[in-house]
Formats: C-alpha cells, structure tokens, sequence
C-alpha cells in the first residue's frame, strides 16, 4: 500500500515538473491530468489575483464556486489585470465568469470569503479544487501528501534526471559549422564521387574569305515622287473641287411624333360602375344583341311558331302468321336430326 501511494505522489510530482514550462496554472499549485489542488484563496490573499495561466495570462476562468459570511465581492480582470466587472458575495455562491475574465480577486469589507472549486479553458487545470479557510497562511500545499519515507530521495532522483538533459545548442555555432565544414566537405564528396564536368569549347572565330560581293554598299534608291511639288494644298483642293448640286426632297419627308402623345384621352371619371373606354375602345369589335338575323327579303320578324310533326297513325306491327305458342319439341321425330338429341338425366324414362 505504501509502494503505491509513493508511486502515485511521484507521478504527481513529475506531471508537476513537466506542465510547468509549457503552460502554468500557478506556482503553488499541484496539477495532473487538468485537476488541481490549490492552498487557500480568498479575502485574506490579500491583493492577489489568481489566474487561469500564471505565465502567458491568456486562459479564462469560466466558473467560481464561493463560500464565506459577511459582505465582499468578487473581482474578475483581464489579462493585463485591468478590472472588467464585479459581483457582490453571499454566503455560498456560484458564479459564472463573462467572456475575457483571465484572473479573479476576492475581498471582503465584513466577515472573510473564500473560493472552493473553480473551472477554467486551460488544459492543465481545468478543475481546481481549493482548500479551506483553515489553510489560510499555510505556504505548503499538501505537505502532508508529501510527508512520506523516500520522499527527499525521489526529489532527489528527479534532479538527476533534469540535470542529465542537455542545454539547447546554440544554433549560431551549428549554422557556422555548417557552412564552413559540412558544406565544403560535401561539395568536395561530391565531385570525388561524380567527377566534374569538362571544360566549355572556346567559341569559334568567324569563317575567313566569305565574299559578300559588294552587298553592303548596294542601297536602293527610290525615284522622286515629285508629291513634294506637285502644288497640292488644302486651300487648292477646297477651291478647284467641282460643286455638288444640291436636290430639295419633294417629298415632304416623314415628322418622328412622340407616341405618348398619340394616346387617346384618359376617361374624364375614373369611378366603379363607368365602362365608357373613351378613345380607347376605337376599332374594337362592337357586342351583338341577342336578336335574330333578319334575311335580306324580309322586313319583320320571321314565323317562329309550332314546328311541323308527322301525322299519328294507331296501326299495329304486322306479325308472322302462324299463332301457336307450342314451340317444338326435340323428341318429335317428325323434326329432322331430334333422334340424335341426348335425353336429359331427369326424364321419365331415364334413358338419359
């Protein structure tokens, strides 16, 4: 049992050493996996604020959970501890931080406050649980935790392994090696493996003896034009050019007419119930009355009265001559092809 509860407080103690150079929640503070455990903070922390990261300021605190008695407030800033807001304290409380809030302050006029759980965005101490008022002024935070056999020894352990990490190069003295050894030497390795290219041809002089048979002095000459005295001007041209007789257009032309303006006049009342178009209505179809057409040859309304029917007759339907309602029977032998019948099943003579 011991065995892992010193295993655990070293795991604690390395996850410790290894968040706080990247990002910090507090010096005092003890962190793994984004659970926390801080000493007391409340109103007899003084001016202190506490922030979200101790170092870089730009984690938020999102929410605050707050005990105490009396009168006080609670106090949240920004990263560069300017104040952004407060709320008054009472009893048990739970508040949410608004947007930006990177560190809180608590203070108390009457009585005495102090936090209990707080949650924050940064990823190494995402919850942090706060020990009571008791532990206020208590600098050692969970000493008691740390109180165990073997203790100075795994601390001791653990400065080995920091001791036994090299310092950082420094990178100008890498870059000058770099360049004034490996580089050579590489170049040098080079040409051993792959040789070097040969030399360039010098160019070529130009071809002696070449006859060019005079071409260079034989500039064409073109005529004169004779343009630059041939008495041409503008002034000449304007006076000696032949009129173009100018032709009235008897036709008297065309006149281009607004369309607007060929609209006829708009309805002098516009009212429901009027459906005179005015203008508008010139060139439709007029509406047709009900009436009949009257033919060319008459003058009066045409005879509409009953239309003639076919005369009424009582005669009956002529009708076969014979009367006898008997209809033949199948057995008679007088009737061609009735022998050949098949009796039916329920016959007398129960032949079928």
């Amino acid at each position: 049992m011991v065995k892992k509860m010193t295993l655990m407080i070293l795991a604690i103690a390395v996850a410790y050493v290894m968040i706080l150079p990247d990002r910090s929640y507090a010096a005092d503070a003890v962190c793994s996996n984004g659970e926390c455990i801080y000493g007391y903070f409340g109103s007899q922390s003084g001016d202190a604020i506490l922030w979200a990261d101790s170092i870089y300021h730009d984690d938020n605190w999102t929410r605050v959970k707050i005990q105490g008695s009396g009168q006080g407030a609670l106090q949240w800033f920004d990263a560069s501890g300017n104040l952004l807001g407060s709320s008054a304290l009472a009893g048990f409380s739970d508040y949410n931080f608004p947007p930006g809030a990177k560190g809180f302050r608590i203070r108390a006029s009457v009585g005495e406050f102090h936090a209990l759980e707080a949650w924050s965005d940064n990823p190494n101490s995402l919850h942090v649980v706060f020990m009571g008022a008791d532990s206020a002024g208590n600098s050692c935070i969970g000493c008691d935790l740390f109180n165990c056999p073997g203790w100075s020894e795994y601390m001791g352990k653990l400065n080995e392994i920091r001791d036994a990490i090299p310092p950082a190069p420094n990178w100008n003295q890498v870059a000058a090696i770099f360049r004034d050894t490996i580089v050579p030497r590489l170049i040098a390795d080079m040409e051993v493996m792959l040789g070097t290219a040969p030399t360039p041809p010098a160019e070529p002089a130009d071809l002696p003896g070449v006859d060019t048979h005079g071409i260079e002095t034989k500039v064409p000459s073109m005529p004169d034009s004779g343009l630059d005295t041939s008495g041409f001007t503008k002034s000449r041209i304007e006076s000696e050019a032949p009129q173009i007789p100018f032709r009235n257009d008897d036709s008297g032309g065309f006149d281009i007419v607004n369309p607007l303006d060929t609209l006829p006049a708009l309805p002098d009342k516009i009212e429901p119930g009027n459906t005179d178009a005015g203008g508008w209505d010139a060139g439709h179809p007029q509406q047709q009355d009900d009436q009949l057409p009257i033919p060319k040859d008459q003058t009066g309304t045409p005879d509409t009265s009953n239309a003639p029917i076919p005369s009424q007759n009582n005669d009956t339907p002529p009708s076969p001559g014979d009367s006898s309602d008997n209809p033949p029977i199948p057995q008679d032998d007088g009737m061609q092809g009735s022998k050949y019948y098949k009796k039916h099943p329920d016959d007398p003579d129960g032949s079928g």
